[in-house]
């Protein structure tokens, strides 16, 4: 087994698309999610596949994500690659109602040292993804 993932989701009473404007604005997440202390975008605020985002969060390494893929409205994967390692985020949001979206994270720890890091990590990634999952839900049905 070359991977670890973890995953959180959360069925939020708001537009798809407003809770894909939250979850987008990267730059923004300092101010709405509490797993998040900083976010420097490198390479311009704009989410587009090459750019770079620096993200700062409590209890981790400050890390340089890169946007691999974006279907936008709905969807962007994001990684960091270090030697014996690639971590691997991915962000969904899926409109199930018009009035309602499903809002899916998960984080992937991938290579050797990924795995071991992964399991390391494990409550730590759980307990974030639980709580960026919930602070876009409250943020996304307050308007």
């Amino acid at each position: 087994m070359n991977t670890v993932t973890y995953e959180a989701s959360a069925d939020i009473h708001a537009p798809a698309e407003r809770v894909w404007r939250l979850l987008s604005a990267v730059a923004s997440w300092p101010e709405l999610l509490p797993t998040v202390t900083s976010v420097e975008a490198l390479d311009g605020a704009l989410l587009e596949p090459g750019r770079r985002y620096r993200v700062e969060q409590p209890k981790l390494r400050p890390a340089v994500w890169t946007v691999t893929m974006l279907e936008p409205g709905r969807r962007f994967v994001w990684h960091v690659r270090s030697p014996g390692m690639t971590m691997v985020a991915d962000h969904i949001v899926d409109a199930i109602g018009v009035d309602a979206a499903r809002l899916r994270l998960s984080f992937a720890f991938e290579g050797w040292l990924g795995v071991l890091l992964g399991r390391l990590f494990g409550r730590l990634t759980r307990e974030y993804l639980a709580r960026e999952a919930a602070a876009l839900k409250q943020k996304a049905e307050a308007g």
